[in-house]
């Protein structure tokens, strides 16, 4: 009973972050239309883009340390309740600011969902199985991202932008009863409540670990190449590379549905062969990322770009699964939502400010992407700079338990 209760918990995690990433990448190619219906400029469509993020920054500590304290349960079925609300309401925007409030409101209801499903995987999986655990987790967004592109695309076709982000909040209402019904609290969760009384850490403490902050640099500097990317490149396919917009949407959907074979296989590797070795997965997929980028604005064939774009969101999933997987392997349990939080609060930083400075530098140089590109290359080169600098030997990821309970 207990490990297919884990499994069904791993189950709702990954369809709740399913719908949450389908919900979040709609904008993506959603923005199009509402361009024109708002009549926006380069760097007014970088500000919506980038307005999901700064309440999503915000909330990720915040949802981190409330998982820590109160279990996953109760944290993970509000964020839902709340993007999926935001998420509808996105729906019956009527001007440039009320878009950006609600987009702004809809990441502070998502914020918490993050480090609150680390929680629960740690709650419920044994450290052996973690890395597994997490990266499907993972995965499941790269599913949201293709169905996304691709389902998002046709249905603003069809129907119009509106019609999607109502039908979008709608699914969400059904994932939150779905948890309400079937998540129960776990014995580890249980233990949790009561070791908060005793093991306090605050975030100041453990943003004193050199692991924890380095770990901060290199998600953000892979989160804003991936969220420029993610934003942009829909865009990029229909204004650069002239294709259509069901064309552009199946462009980037590729990317995603290898990023889930990338993500399982990371996991895989990482709980098997890479125990102490982690931060070689980080160096290999951000230093092949950067170079996958170079390549794929460079070459003059629309196949090779939509091939080199690919090869780089899956090298970049290389070092997603692997920044997310060293806490949940190393952090005691009662500390993991903090720890995970402070990891995406970097990480969604750099979400915030990446769709507005490509929005600014697209208008700065005439409509030209290539400054933007070389901008999303310098951030790679940082994470792999970053990454080398990691020690990834076991007394040093097992100093990070030490101090945060020093």
């Amino acid at each position: 009973m207990k490990n297919k209760n884990k499994y069904l918990i791993l189950g709702l995690l990954c369809l709740a972050w399913f719908v949450g990433y389908l919900d979040r990448v709609s904008m993506s190619i959603a923005i199009i239309p509402i361009t024109k219906d708002f009549n926006l400029s380069p760097t007014q469509v970088g500000l919506v883009l980038s307005s999901f993020f700064i309440g999503y920054a915000f909330m990720q500590p915040i949802g981190g340390w409330l998982a820590d304290k109160f279990g996953s349960k109760r944290i993970l079925i509000m964020a839902i309740i709340l993007w999926s609300l935001f998420t509808a309401l996105t729906g019956i925007a009527w001007s440039f600011i009320s878009l950006i409030v609600i987009r702004i409101l809809f990441g502070i209801g998502e914020g918490s969902f993050p480090p609150a499903s680390s929680v629960a995987i740690a709650e419920h999986f044994p450290k052996t199985e973690r890395a597994r655990a997490k990266t499907l987790l993972l995965s499941s967004t790269s599913i949201g991202s293709a169905v996304g592109a691709l389902v998002v695309a046709a249905v603003v076709t069809s129907y119009g932008w509106r019609s999607m982000f109502i039908f979008l909040g709608f699914i969400g209402v059904v994932i939150s009863i779905l948890f309400w019904l079937y998540v129960r609290p776990s014995t580890q969760e249980r233990e949790n409540s009561k070791k908060q009384t005793a093991n306090k850490v605050s975030v100041k403490q453990l943003l004193k670990i050199p692991t924890m902050q380095k770990l901060v640099i290199i998600f953000f500097g892979i989160t804003i190449a991936g969220w420029g990317l993610n934003s942009w490149m829909p865009s990029y396919f229909v204004n650069v590379r002239h294709m259509d917009l069901i064309s552009a949407g199946l462009s980037t959907a590729i990317a995603p549905l290898m990023g889930f074979v990338t993500s399982i296989a990371s996991g895989w590797i990482l709980d098997k062969f890479m125990v102490g070795r982690e931060k070689y997965l980080i160096i290999i997929g951000a230093s092949l990322a950067a170079l996958f980028l170079y390549l794929m604005f460079n070459t003059p064939s629309v196949v090779l770009a939509v091939t080199y774009m690919t090869l780089c969101k899956m090298s970049m999933n290389l070092v997603e699964s692997t920044v997310f997987v060293l806490p949940l392997k190393n952090l005691p349990e009662e500390f993991i939502g903090t720890g995970t939080g402070l990891i995406n609060f970097g990480g969604q930083i750099g979400s915030t400010i990446s769709p507005t400075v490509i929005g600014f530098l697209i208008s700065m140089f005439n409509g030209s992407y290539n400054a933007a590109f070389w901008f999303l290359i310098a951030l790679l080169t940082l994470s792999t700079i970053v990454g080398i600098t990691l020690r990834s030997d076991k007394k040093s990821l097992e100093s990070i338990k030490d101090k945060a309970t020093a």
